[in-house]
């Protein structure tokens, strides 16, 4: 992947449709790796459609919105990813 890919410029025709549960296992580890080797303290994004975006901010130095409980680490305690997961629990 290019740097330009890795900013914004990568075009993928399959934008349309959800994530199947390997790319969403995949997703999460490229999440946890780019948390953990390319944020400092802060960094803010916009993705998704243009017309409705979302924003999402990544930090280290900032307290998170509402109660720290509510938020949880997806596929946290499973010991094998299966395709027949779930999206909605976590994976």
């Amino acid at each position: 992947m290019s740097a330009n890919e890795h900013r914004g410029g990568m075009h993928n025709e399959r934008h349309d449709e959800r994530l199947s549960d390997e790319e969403l296992e995949l997703f999460v580890q490229y999440l946890h790796r780019f948390a953990n080797h390319d944020v400092d303290i802060c960094l803010r994004m916009e993705a998704g459609d243009p017309e409705h975006p979302v924003y999402v901010m990544f930090g280290r130095d900032y307290p998170p919105v509402g109660d720290a409980a509510d938020y949880r680490r997806p596929f946290v305690g499973r010991r094998q990813v299966t395709s027949k997961s779930d999206i909605n629990d976590g994976g």
